[in-house]
């Protein structure tokens, strides 16, 4: 049953294949262009406690730095990213959802489908 559903959600960073800097993993026209460094740990952290006070204990959250990590737990990311997505990687209960970014308001709206409940 739904109720009893835990959904792990995991931010996946790593160095993109194409280059680029630690702002964008590649996404920015030219270097010049590029923003400023994002620290993705201190977002997931972030992410974390905004998913905890809404949902409690029904979801769990976990940074994965795969340069140090592998993608060995990952098989799909190889093919997420010879697709050419960026990281950061956001996958909820195994399955890739977000790349680029972390969009916290998407990661609710998939956590709330997956647990069927909604917050006003």
């Amino acid at each position: 049953m739904a109720e009893n559903k835990t959904v792990l959600v995991e931010v996946l960073q790593g160095t993109a294949v194409g280059g680029g800097c630690s702002g964008c993993s590649g996404g920015c026209p030219s270097e010049s262009d590029c923003g400023p460094a994002q620290n993705f740990e201190e977002l997931t952290a972030e992410l974390a406690n905004e998913l905890k006070m809404a949902y409690g204990d029904k979801v769990e959250v976990k940074y994965v730095d795969v340069d140090q990590a592998g993608l060995d737990n990952y098989p799909i990311m190889n093919q997420v990213l010879q697709m050419g997505y960026p990281f950061p990687i956001t996958m909820v209960d195994g399955q890739p959802k977000f790349a680029g970014g972390i969009m916290t308001a998407e990661v609710k709206q998939i956590i709330e489908e997956t647990l069927g409940v909604g917050t006003n």
